[in-house]
């Protein structure tokens, strides 16, 4: 089962708000495999019901790099994929970006992030015209 499973309209009602979903989560290349096999069904059990008019679209950012570092798709050597998918409310698309990389890279860099946590959204810049 996938881990850090991250429902973004649930964390944001801006997002929540929007005529789609947004979801993060991150799979092992085993778990992974089994969702490029049957993706309909490895998000039904994170609770994403995909309706069957609805089709599923991934790209893989990095498939080279995950072919290197998880051959075969199998590994269990801290290869990591991390999903981001978002559609299915008023677009029938689910579309799905999915990107490898190894357990040393969390939390590794520093992100400028344009607010706070702790806000809903970003301030809008003050005006500089005078």
């Amino acid at each position: 089962m996938p881990t850090k499973i991250v429902d973004l309209s649930a964390r944001s009602k801006i997002i929540r708000d929007e005529p789609f979903h947004v979801h993060f989560w991150e799979c092992t290349p085993d778990e992974y495999l089994k969702f490029l096999g049957h993706p309909r069904e490895f998000l039904a059990e994170m609770g994403i019901r995909i309706p069957e008019d609805c089709r599923i679209e991934t790209t893989i950012e990095n498939h080279d790099w995950i072919g290197a570092h998880a051959p075969g798709i199998k590994s269990d050597n801290g290869t990591i994929i991390c999903n981001v998918g978002g559609g299915n409310i008023a677009r029938e698309v689910y579309r799905i970006v999915s990107y490898g990389h190894d357990e040393s890279t969390v939390a590794k860099f520093r992100k400028e992030l344009l607010h706070d946590p702790e806000m809903e959204e970003q301030n809008p810049p003050a005006s500089t015209a005078g």
